[in-house]
């Protein structure tokens, strides 16, 4: 799978340490979404692949990358963790040992989206 070009606001490539938090991060919040069944008050269960997570240079702020499990819709999921992001922060907090933890941004990954737009052009081209 094709990545996306880890960057920062200023357009400079990220730094070791902005990509270690990024991958302990990544791990640890994939453990407590496989772990900690999400449901709603409906019983809705809330299941979630995190296929990618940024932090800012400060390390203040880390946007997670999510793709949905089950078949729920991609906005419902991100507004769901994002009413939740206060449970899942303070487990995250449990796991690991950062001065500080990040605030955490929840967006839905629109790559494999873009490869699939991508694939079906290519399929146009060669059959047209």
């Amino acid at each position: 799978m094709q990545k996306r070009k880890n960057k920062g606001r200023s357009g400079e490539e990220a730094s070791q340490r902005q990509l270690r938090v990024s991958e302990l991060v990544k791990r640890n919040i994939s453990k407590i979404l496989i772990d900690s069944n999400f449901y709603d008050q409906n019983g809705k269960n809330y299941s979630a692949s995190v296929s990618e997570v940024r932090c800012t240079p400060d390390l203040k702020i880390a946007t997670v990358y999510v793709l949905p499990l089950n078949r729920i819709n991609s906005h419902e999921l991100i507004t769901f963790f994002d009413k939740n992001k206060n449970a899942i922060r303070h487990a995250l907090g449990k796991e690991l040992s950062l001065k500080y933890l990040p605030d955490l941004r929840f967006k839905e990954d629109t790559l494999i989206k873009q490869i699939e737009k991508t694939n079906q052009i290519f399929k146009a081209i060669k059959g047209g």
